[in-house]
């Protein structure tokens, strides 16, 4: 039921957007049925599939929906997990389960009752080919989205080699990757800003081509947004060096710009020419992102100090699974010659990324530490109560 939730909100929401394409594109010239082959495709696309038409290939999922769906699914998952916990709970379910055999059971729920309809109605009506990069990331949507499910419930308390973990530190860590998905969410957003900035005059020429520039600026400037996880986690890959894949013109990076051409797209016209001598200092930029999430903020800093290095190895892992996924999501074909290959490479872009993080992750919690020494402090605080009982970075001239 969780699972048929899902579909009764995803599959009449492409069926409107397909209708309203009809409408205002090609109805007068196209049949009816083109409207439900535009449906399973769109639904095919956004979980990563990908679709055959006009005689080239799109696999690029509008990444905003794509979140949106792994949401549905992750709170489907939630709710399936609590109703399991509640029968173990009160007696009515006896089976001496596992935390693995409670995400397999959500997974198996939706593989059954939203990868397989969506896989044969992608097929026979929206014309999807599956292969194995697209079947890849519709089987890890559905699987993290399962295990995220299994987490917000019952935490890592039942996980064997993470029940002695001290939960103090897991948490820590959970509040430093939301503190560096979204500094790492401004940085994408400032870059990109910068980029306009400084190459406005090709922006707006690329616009000119268009009947109408308002128009084409208003509509392409929707359809970026559809896609702005995937072009956000380009600027991050951009600017740590491993760029953004332009079919046979290579990567565009802060060290290497794509030759072009490239469609008109605003975004789009960021990757090709030149840019000045300093940018090629940008990877510094996620070092920053990396040393500010864990100095700023007295208490935050604190908490960072008593996880240690563990609890900064586990942000890293947790903030690695995340940007990988985007990776995985912003590549793909959008069409021929230039956009047959694009996005930012999922084999390198991720580990790259999360690299440079981790080490400003771990300058922060030296320069921390070291803080910490000149204060004159002991180390023998063991939890943040003890911790909070001192006034930070200041001598306490009674005890010390």
């Amino acid at each position: 039921m969780e699972a048929l939730k899902v579909d009764l909100i995803v599959v009449p929401a492409a069926f409107v957007v397909a209708a309203v394409c009809w409408i205002v594109g090609l109805g007068s010239q196209l049949a009816y049925s083109i409207i439900p082959e535009w449906a399973f495709a769109l639904w095919a696309v956004v979980n990563g599939l990908t679709v055959t038409t006009i005689g080239f290939d799109f696999s690029l999922a509008p990444s905003l929906v794509t979140v949106g769906v792994w949401f549905l699914l992750a709170f489907g998952a939630k709710r399936l997990v609590e109703e399991f916990s509640a029968a173990e709970a009160d007696g009515t379910n006896d089976d001496d389960s596992s935390w693995w055999k409670d995400i397999a059971l959500a997974l198996a729920a939706f593989v059954v009752a939203y990868a397989a309809p969506l896989l044969v109605l992608a097929i026979l009506v929206g014309e999807t080919t599956v292969t194995p990069f697209g079947f890849l990331r519709l089987f890890l949507l559905l699987m993290t989205a399962s295990a995220a499910g299994w987490l917000w419930v019952r935490g890592v308390a039942d996980i064997p080699r993470l029940q002695d973990l001290d939960l103090d530190v897991w948490d820590a860590s959970a509040r430093l990757v939301k503190r560096l998905l979204w500094s790492a969410a401004v940085l994408s957003i400032v870059v990109l800003a910068a980029g306009i900035v400084l190459r406005w005059s090709e922006l707006t020429d690329s616009l000119q081509a268009y009947s109408s520039p308002a128009a084409a600026g208003l509509g392409l400037l929707v359809v970026q947004i559809l896609f702005a996880p995937g072009i956000l986690f380009a600027a991050l890959s951009w600017v740590a060096g491993t760029g953004v894949d332009v079919g046979a013109g290579g990567p565009s990076s802060v060290f290497h710009s794509a030759p072009g051409p490239m469609p008109n797209v605003p975004v789009l016209q960021l990757l090709i020419g030149d840019y000045p001598g300093w940018t090629y200092a940008a990877p510094v930029l996620l070092v920053l992102v990396g040393v500010l999430a864990v100095i700023l903020g007295r208490d935050h800093a604190w908490q960072v100090l008593n996880g240690s290095w563990l609890g900064l190895g586990i942000a890293a892992i947790k903030f690695f699974v995340v940007v990988e996924m985007l990776a995985l999501f912003a590549s793909g074909a959008m069409g021929p010659l230039g956009l047959s290959d694009f996005g930012p490479s999922p084999l390198t872009s991720g580990v790259v990324v999360t690299a440079w993080i981790a080490l400003g992750l771990g300058i922060g919690l030296g320069l921390t530490r070291l803080s910490h020494m000149q204060s004159g402090q002991g180390w023998g605080a063991s939890n943040l109560d003890d911790l909070d009982a001192h006034e930070p970075f200041a001598r306490d001239s009674d005890e010390d």
